[in-house]
């Protein structure tokens, strides 16, 4: 048999006062981080990447990292948790810190070296950006490739 529905829970006027300022600070830091439009406040950040439709006959920017080690190699720095502990969209939204101050891809080669002792060390960094032209949505022709930043490692 169903039973009788409860009288609803009356909130005091603490409670509902509470809950009000909670709601209105995680609202307003919602706004700010809009307004800023920064991902540095993630979660609240506004993930503009996600916002606007591409340009189907634009082009696309890719940032990424090569190396010359230590045997003289050129290589290309994986970009993870396990190549070097820092994902390339990480490395995107500091980019213009990066660039202002390069000695910041020391990091980099210090966490390639704890993480991957066993391989050549990192001597040099540079940060490149590849464009490629889309027509229709798809690669087209050749990238570009510029290189923004250098970083001799240090030891």
């Amino acid at each position: 048999m169903p039973s009788e529905p409860s009288e609803p829970i009356r909130l005091r006027r603490l409670s509902r006062a509470w809950r009000l300022s909670v709601t209105a600070a995680v609202l307003g830091v919602l706004v700010a981080a809009q307004v800023v439009d920064t991902n540095d406040w993630f979660p609240f950040g506004s993930l503009s990447q996600y916002a606007t439709a591409r340009d189907l006959n634009g082009t696309v920017k890719s940032i990424s990292i090569e190396a010359v080690d230590e045997s003289g190699d050129t290589l290309r720095v994986p970009l993870n948790q396990t190549g070097v502990g820092v994902g390339r969209a990480e490395i995107e939204g500091q980019l213009g810190r990066i660039l202002d101050n390069p000695e910041l891809l020391q990091s980099i080669a210090d966490a390639h070296a704890g993480l991957h002792p066993d391989e050549p060390a990192y001597t040099e960094l540079t940060v490149r950006r590849t464009t490629r032209a889309l027509v229709d949505g798809r690669p087209s022709g050749e990238p570009t490739v510029e290189t923004l930043a250098t970083w001799t490692v240090q030891p």
